[in-house]
């Protein structure tokens, strides 16, 4: 018999495969971004039944979320493997406006659209264009689109200062695709444009914005801004076909509501001032200078 101590403690390698195949999905959602079943099935290697079952307790636990517009599942978390992911602000943003969404479609029965600001674009975050009983083309979530030209970007930009504004113009004037230039928009005359922004209480489409495809090119939007604390981190836009009615009837219709729900989307994210911010990373580092006035006219 040897002798006590001589002979090494066997390790034993105590692990939990729920928790390890949570963990994979998550790794996968974080390193690829949206994600079908059959995306993750493909990449984690996972059964499909496996992953529905992980998937509904990670979004009942608010990790993950299934996008209203595209179906396709999201992160709210960034794992320590991925070099690149989502804020987890923006899930957060997305998680207090669904239920405000959901409401506000069922009541007028057009879609709306959730954008988060990111210099110097606007992205959809999320869609109720599924919901509407309307057909309406179906944009894909993550889509950015030019801050001066989308009425969601315009809803935000109209509550910067005027210096923080053209300051974003000198910055993106060699960028075509963000640019003025590409709008056929001089530099003041945006100015004037935030200000009617201001005064109407909602933002437009600018003339000359071309969607994707033909069928985003017929919609239009009317966009109010959706603020966490005094900064206006995105905003929420509602849509209709361009040949149904102008900006200015719709709004005498619909903007109370859409305002109504824009508030509410901004009096939940009022608390979470300790969660990482909302904005992104350039929005932060070159922030407005405070929150303008921005009525709503009945």
């Amino acid at each position: 018999m040897p002798l006590c101590g001589t002979i090494r403690p066997v390790q034993r390698v105590t692990e939990n495969r729920s928790l390890d195949r949570g963990l994979a999905i998550l790794e996968s959602l974080s390193l690829h971004g949206a994600s079908s079943l059959a995306d993750l099935h493909a990449r984690t290697r996972l059964p499909k039944s496996t992953i529905r079952r992980t998937l509904g307790t990670l979004i009942r636990r608010r990790i993950v979320r299934r996008s209203l517009g595209d179906q396709l599942y999201r992160t709210n978390v960034v794992m320590p493997s991925s070099l690149a992911g989502p804020s987890q602000g923006e899930g957060w943003l997305v998680d207090r406006a669904v239920p405000h969404m959901i409401d506000l479609t069922r009541d007028v029965g057009w879609s709306c659209d959730l954008h988060i600001f990111e210099r110097p674009w606007s992205r959809i975050i999320e869609s109720t264009r599924p919901l509407s009983p309307f057909f309406q083309h179906r944009r894909h979530i993550d889509l950015q689109v030019s801050a001066f030209a989308s009425a969601a970007g315009r809803a935000v930009l109209s509550t910067w200062s005027e210096g923080d504004v053209l300051a974003l113009v000198d910055e993106t004037d060699n960028q075509l695709a963000w640019s003025l230039a590409r709008l056929g928009i001089a530099r003041r005359e945006v100015l004037t444009l935030l200000r009617r922004t201001r005064s109407a209480g909602y933002a437009v489409r600018a003339h000359r914005f071309s969607g994707w495809t033909p069928l985003a090119h017929t919609l239009n939007a009317i966009a109010r801004p959706v603020f966490r604390g005094d900064i206006a981190v995105g905003a929420l836009a509602l849509l209709w076909p361009k040949g149904y009615m102008t900006p200015a009837r719709f709004a005498e219709i619909h903007l109370g509501r859409l305002a109504e729900a824009a508030a509410a989307i901004s009096a939940d994210l009022s608390p979470l001032q300790a969660v990482s911010q909302i904005a992104s990373r350039d929005a932060v580092r070159v922030p407005p200078s405070g929150r303008q006035r921005y009525p709503l006219r009945d």
